[in-house]
């Protein structure tokens, strides 16, 4: 469902930028160094960076090329093989990507096992040395049970809910087109996504308008003519939990401003999405919602914002908006993210 313009910036140059840094770095970040032992200064010591082994990564559909290769990469820079299980939903990726490293002179360094969850339990189980997991918490907790028999290290990256701080002093134009960018990109599916915008009351009115105004800009072409912003989602179910969530926080008294339904056409389109008069009852603003849905709450403060912000149990990212760098500072020393 992406446009190809966002697929090759986010997928393509993605990945080769990191290709390209780890093959100018990789040797140094790798190199054995010297460090200072403070109880016994009469001894010498070292640290020294082996390969565990074999890495198991499972890999999730929103960045399928992306966050398939940026561990698999590393991993093997780091003279480790891999063990790569893409996601049930964009398979044909990551065998794409398995094909990438057929190489007589290589060997069998990267395996591609293709399946849904039962296929990444036994990859967690089969006494891999690392695991590598992206996806949601759900999944992730179900991983990190699996992998603790075996005691096999993981890495999880999981999902968000990620506030967005807009406080009086902000540069609302600069602040709109970020909270825009920032909730439509990928039609929404991205981990780190502003998924709830808090906004001081002085300044709502307008960051709303402009919002507003940046958000009916958004073309989603159908891939005819490639002038799109942003294309479909990619899963079913998940524009259904879009849908859900929308009916959810309208039933508590949400009101959509612009956007909220799906479009009659071929694939999973659905409309940038501003809603207004939310609150942390509905699932909108404590669940995350994974799509082009971009919720929009007033408060009185500053301190407000904050203690709304840390109020959930996702803490992967977050932004503040502010013209005064102490201020900017302080606020998001103060989030948990």
């Amino acid at each position: 469902g992406k446009q190809r313009s966002e697929a090759v910036t986010t997928e393509l140059m993605a990945v080769c930028e990191t290709i390209d840094w780890y093959a100018k770095n990789a040797e140094r970040l790798l190199r054995p160094r010297g460090v200072q032992s403070r109880t016994m200064v009469h001894k010498k010591a070292w640290v020294r960076y082996e390969p565990v082994g074999v890495v198991g990564v499972i890999s999730p559909w929103n960045y399928p090329f992306t966050l398939s290769m940026t561990p698999l990469v590393t991993a093997l820079v780091a003279g480790n093989t891999v063990v790569l299980k893409p996601s049930e939903v964009t398979p044909t990726v990551g065998l794409a990507i398995g094909s990438l490293f057929e190489h007589d002179e290589w060997g069998d360094i990267v395996g591609v096992v293709t399946g849904g969850g039962a296929t990444g339990e036994a990859l967690v189980r089969a006494e891999v040395d690392k695991v590598v997991f992206t996806g949601s918490v759900r999944t992730g907790k179900r991983v990190m049970a699996a992998a603790a028999d075996t005691l096999t290290p993981v890495v999880l990256e999981l999902g968000g809910k990620d506030p967005m701080i807009v406080c009086d002093d902000a540069d609302l134009q600069r602040a709109a087109r970020g909270a825009v960018w920032g909730a439509f990109q990928n039609s929404g599916q991205t981990c780190m996504s502003v998924e709830r915008v808090y906004v001081t009351r002085p300044v709502a009115e307008e960051f709303i308008n402009r919002v507003l105004l940046e958000t009916a800009e958004i073309r989603q072409d159908d891939g005819s003519s490639g002038g799109g912003d942003i294309g479909s989602m990619t899963f079913a179910p998940q524009l259904e939990l879009v849908q859900r969530h929308l009916a959810d926080a309208e039933d508590k008294g949400a009101k959509v401003l612009l956007g909220g339904r799906r479009i009659e056409r071929d694939g999973l389109w659905f409309e940038p999405t501003v809603v207004v008069d939310v609150d942390h009852s509905m699932e909108l603003m404590t669940e995350e919602t994974f799509g082009p849905v971009l919720p929009i709450m007033v408060v009185d403060d500053v301190d407000e914002a904050v203690r709304l912000a840390n109020d959930t149990r996702f803490g992967l990212n977050s932004s503040v908006w502010t013209d005064d760098d102490q201020l900017g500072a302080s606020v998001a020393n103060r989030l948990q993210a």
